[in-house]
């Protein structure tokens, strides 16, 4: 018999490996290293893990997340969870989502000799990040609202 909602742990794992590859790759451009294929791997490393991320949470937000949202969403103190934070996740995740699919695109179409073009795949990179971070805390949030509606329903 499994735990539930140690799914939902396997799309976190994803999510934070893309974020710490992330961070690797912007620390790579920012530094202005010449190592195109380290470049290349970490831009496919950065989308493999938010497409895995992607993959590995739906049958959490199919299935099992349905009778999280109902006890969220019944309590004034924790509806604001589901409204806004849920509402506002999925806005920065797929936005993030066509950003990191983006990344690898674009370090094998364009030159990555010229800096313009090394800067383009560094802004999408923060931009990942912060993204990255934001749903993070958001999703802490989450987690932490249906905590204290389960609490309160008892």
């Amino acid at each position: 018999m499994s735990v539930p909602g140690l799914e939902a742990g396997i799309h976190v794992f994803f999510g934070l490996l893309a974020l710490l590859t992330t961070a690797a790759l912007i620390s790579i451009l920012y530094t202005g290293s010449q190592d195109k294929r380290l470049i290349k791997i970490l831009t496919i490393a950065v989308a493999l893990f938010v497409w895995l991320s992607w993959f590995s949470v739906i049958h959490v937000y199919t299935v099992e997340y349905a009778a999280d949202k109902a006890v969220i969403v019944k309590y004034e103190e924790t509806e604001l969870a589901h409204e806004l934070g849920m509402e506002t996740k999925e806005h920065i995740f797929y936005s993030g989502l066509f950003l990191a699919t983006l990344l690898p695109i674009l370090s094998y179409s364009i030159d990555l000799e010229k800096p313009w073009n090394r800067k383009l795949i560094l802004w999408i990179a923060i931009a990942v990040l912060i993204g990255g971070v934001m749903i993070e805390m958001i999703g802490g949030w989450i987690s932490i609202a249906a905590k204290q509606a389960w609490a309160m329903e008892r």
